[in-house]
């Protein structure tokens, strides 16, 4: 009797946490994304942004060199500091992290996440997503350079016209 009085109240007990802890771990789970955008790049093609972390102001620019064997070369340059990674679209491995700011708790820093989406071979394009996570950050300014292919384009059309 004493051992189905005890089992009674352990089940009572996660029966009124339960809720609870699915709340927390679904919180948990749940990024919250201050800023984010899409972006198609060809090859050699530059994105730059400008980012403004308190007081100051920092660059960011990045480009992909290479794509082979399903993984994608990426050349960054995030405050005058140089990454260079490989990113594939498989789960473990398609992004990449930055940290924009300094703070002494690195969870409450903001930082940069870049997902790697796809590339496709016919328009050779990747495909990424860039998101930033945590307060303290704003976009001043962002571009993309200008396309190799087009560029070529216009100055063949230009040759021919002349």
């Amino acid at each position: 009797m004493n051992n189905k009085k005890i089992s009674f109240l352990h089940l009572r007990y996660f029966i009124l946490f339960m809720p609870f802890l699915l709340f927390s771990v679904l919180q948990a789970s749940v990024p919250l994304w201050a800023w984010e955008r899409e972006l198609e790049l060809e090859k050699e093609q530059t994105y730059q942004a400008t980012f403004q972390v308190g007081d100051v102001q920092k660059e960011l620019l990045f480009r992909w060199t290479l794509y082979k064997n399903y993984g994608l070369v990426l050349h960054i340059r995030y405050d005058k500091f140089n990454h260079q990674v490989v990113l594939y679209t498989d789960y473990q491995r398609n992004s990449y992290k930055i940290l924009l700011g300094n703070s002494t708790e690195k969870r409450a820093a903001p930082h940069l996440v870049m997902f790697f989406k796809e590339f496709i071979n016919k328009e050779e394009k990747a495909y990424l997503k860039l998101y930033i996570e945590g307060q303290g950050v704003s976009v001043l300014d962002e571009r993309i350079s200008p396309s190799k292919k087009k560029a070529q384009d216009s100055e063949s059309t230009e040759q021919d016209a002349g």
